[in-house]
């Protein structure tokens, strides 16, 4: 861990230390299972026709696992992290059109309007004051017109409720969002679009039908999926 001031975050701390398993977590069949799910999702918010090639400032961009994926969409990203062990790492990835720093999402260092778009991938969920972040979102985006992308664990899905419950994960002090809390929250910003994703067998033997599960749960209306992905027009 890069930590040699005693003053520092303990939220700091925690994600210094937890770096390395973030991104082998995606690896793991579990977890590429969830991460194409999601990223599925944000395909169905992000064309090419709504953005084109634009600057995105990305907000918790950790070790710059969705950055890439970002920069894939054709955005120019700007990634800051609180962790320096995070934004260490991404910054070895060498992601063509990123750039990252060690930032507080709470009191960024741009410029009023510096950005055409600003996103957050489970970002809100692991702060004491989401709302501060949100608003620092807000000043950094161009307006009117400017967007703002989220990500989030949803409450009411039963993989993330089990995931609170384990004694000492980081998931245990996470504040979770269901999608109306999370449309009440985001809504009046401007014109808002949540999406749930995510929908996973919890038996292992079901899992390789998850294709057609998701579908069909999104098909039905199903507000337990894993994942929300969120866009709101400023």
């Amino acid at each position: 861990m890069l930590l040699d001031d005693k003053n520092q975050d303990p939220s700091r701390i925690i994600f210094d230390s937890v770096a390395d398993y973030y991104d082998q977590w995606y690896q793991l069949p579990l977890g590429m299972l969830y991460d194409r799910l999601e990223k599925k999702a944000f395909d169905r918010l992000l064309t090419i026709e709504n953005y084109g090639r634009q600057s995105l400032l990305e907000i918790g961009c950790g070790t710059g696992h969705w950055s890439k994926y970002f920069h894939d969409k054709g955005f120019l990203v700007t990634g800051v992290d609180i962790s320096k062990e995070m934004i260490r790492i991404a910054g070895k990835k060498n992601i063509a059109g990123c750039r990252f720093l060690v930032a507080e999402g709470e009191s960024l260092p741009f410029a009023d309007n510096s950005f055409d778009v600003a996103g957050a991938v489970t970002t809100l969920e692991f702060t004491t004051d989401p709302r501060q972040i949100v608003t620092e979102m807000v000043r950094c985006v161009k307006k009117p017109g400017g967007k703002l992308i989220f990500g989030l664990l949803n409450s009411l899905s039963r993989y993330n409720q089990k995931r609170k419950q384990r004694s000492g994960s980081i998931y245990a002090g996470a504040n979770l969002f269901s999608p109306v809390q999370l449309r009440n929250y985001l809504a009046p910003l401007g014109k808002t679009k949540i999406l749930v994703a995510g929908f996973v067998p919890q038996r292992n033997r079901q899992v390789r039908l998850v294709s057609l599960w998701d579908y069909l749960c999104r098909l039905a209306g199903s507000r337990r999926g894993a994942f929300l992905a969120a866009e709101v027009t400023l």
